[in-house]
């Protein structure tokens, strides 16, 4: 089970491992979480240029960094060659793409258990976040998150897999709705981080507000990013606002001291409160507490 609060990375921000520019800006940006890309960021002709820039970015990481994770890249003969250069003791983990097989992901573990031993890291293993990208990812939920204990999170790959889909990704995400459901389910009852896809058009910001709070109304508890203007409206969709805040505050204390006088539940602004509905205002109050 992960140690960490899945609410700490509401936001995950890719940048291209071959750009150490954008990767020294990234740090600043206000995201939860940087993730610097070995995959589909990057030119094929230009991995081996990111891989030495990531290696040269991690072996230097300043402190009070936001989360640091590298997502490699899916096929076998490429991600081991990236595992020399991406693990260092400041990665809190990997980003695992286009994953369907519960086997590759065991072998994907085995090694990383080796090339943590060849760095030297202990007591604290480098985490997997899994891409799911195809529908038989989909399909193989159970067994991808059984296959390792190391899994910290699920996360959507929305265009690969509309692509595998042979559908089109719309703006309102209909065509999303089984597999995001799928996809926070597993992540709630596994105990993992339910990460949301990238919403592509960072020009739109209406469209990521609507696209975050359709995703945090179904329980994911983060979100993918392309670039650094999305994350405040991100944090702002996972953050419970001061209206919420204000509110739990109240009928948390009127639950609770319907209960110091022996009474279960207790009406609240025309609404009925007990036990499971004051976990839930727990909840919203721990997130604000979590995100200030």
């Amino acid at each position: 089970m992960p140690n960490f609060s899945s609410h700490s990375m509401r936001s995950l921000l890719f940048v291209p491992g071959d750009q150490p520019r954008k990767i020294a800006k990234s740090w600043q940006s206000g995201a939860d979480c940087v993730v610097l890309d070995l995959e589909d960021g990057v030119v094929a002709n230009q991995k081996m240029v990111a891989r030495q820039a990531v290696d040269h970015t991690l072996a230097s990481l300043p402190s009070g960094l936001p989360h640091v994770l590298v997502r490699i890249n899916g096929n076998p003969s490429e991600w081991k060659e990236d595992l020399d250069y991406a693990i260092h003791p400041g990665v809190f983990g990997l980003m695992a793409p286009k994953c369907a097989s519960a086997t590759d992901l065991i072998e994907l573990d085995r090694a990383l258990q080796s090339a943590e031993q060849r760095r030297g890291i202990v007591g604290r293993p480098i985490r997997l976040f899994l891409l799911i990208e195809t529908a038989r990812g989909l399909l193989n939920l159970p067994s991808l998150v059984a296959a390792s204990d190391r899994t910290a999170g699920l996360a959507l790959g929305a265009e690969d897999l509309c692509l595998d889909m042979g559908i089109n990704r719309t703006r309102g995400g209909a065509e999303l709705i089984f597999a995001r459901w799928q996809i926070a389910l597993s992540a709630r009852a596994n105990g993992l981080a339910a990460i949301d896809a990238v919403f592509t058009d960072f020009e739109d910001s209406d469209g990521l507000w609507q696209d975050t709070r359709i995703a945090r109304n179904m329980g994911f508890t983060g979100k993918l990013a392309i670039h650094p203007r999305q994350i405040g409206a991100i944090h702002s969709v996972f953050a419970p606002d001061e209206s919420e805040i204000g509110e739990a505050r109240a009928a948390l204390a009127a639950f609770e001291l319907a209960q110091a006088s022996g009474t279960g539940t207790v009406a609240f602004d025309g609404k009925m409160i007990d036990e499971p509905i004051a976990q839930r205002l727990r909840e919203i109050l721990r997130r604000a507490q979590e995100g200030q």
